[in-house]
């Protein structure tokens, strides 16, 4: 778990039932929020509580932690939960002394749009992550972004052009996977030829997608 500064400690409980029914839960996400046993909204990250300059896309990543009844994550509850939270979020779940971890890129406007796959870490002991200096909200959540997809960022990106570029790095290691099959099975050689220049051009590409700025 990520050393957060006191500062942001809130440690502030809510039933799940409130939750419930502020977002209007279906059936299946009844059912599936009978896997918490409780919710807290442990820290919060503002631009106060990191004596930053406040930024009016990035004001507060709330750090939840469930603790749950079950070694499953809630996924269902905590999508549909997420939709209607207009912060950034990261969330943590606790079950018989192992976490696990669940984070999307959001953007937040006048609603929250998620922006990326939900990244979802199996369950692990814990171990305490420091937090780098940063003197900004936004570089905070770029941060735990980063750890969570296992893709560094670049110092010089905004969350949003990071997940933008993680996406493109997903697609082509999937085109790169997609080809060296089609290399394999194809017998003609002109065709193969076309395979190898192909794949060349998306590997050069996917190693300055991955590359690091200074």
């Amino acid at each position: 778990m990520f050393n957060f500064s006191s500062k942001t400690y809130v440690g502030k409980e809510y039933k799940v039932s409130d939750f419930l029914t502020q977002i209007n839960a279906t059936k299946d996400v009844k059912q599936d929020a009978k896997k918490i046993k409780s919710i807290m909204f442990k820290n919060v990250i503002n631009a106060q509580s990191l004596n930053a300059v406040e930024d009016k896309d990035y004001r507060n990543i709330y750090v939840i932690l469930i603790s749950l009844k079950e070694r499953k994550i809630p996924k269902l509850f905590v999508e549909e939960l997420d939709k209607n939270i207009l912060f950034h979020t990261y969330y943590i779940f606790d079950y018989n002394n192992e976490i696990s971890t669940m984070i999307a890129y959001k953007e937040i406007g006048t609603t929250a749009k998620i922006g990326s796959k939900y990244y979802i870490r199996d369950f692990h002991k814990q171990n305490n992550i420091d937090i780098p200096s940063v003197n900004s909200v936004k570089d905070i959540y770029k941060f735990i972004l980063g750890y969570e997809v296992g893709i560094v960022p670049r110092a010089t990106e905004t969350p949003s052009e990071y997940i933008t570029r993680v996406k493109a790095i997903n697609k082509l290691n999937f085109q790169i996977s997609k080809t060296e099959s089609a290399i394999i099975y194809e017998t003609q050689p002109k065709k193969k030829f076309e395979y190898n220049e192909r794949l060349r051009k998306y590997k050069k590409e996917l190693v300055e997608l991955m590359r690091v700025e200074d």
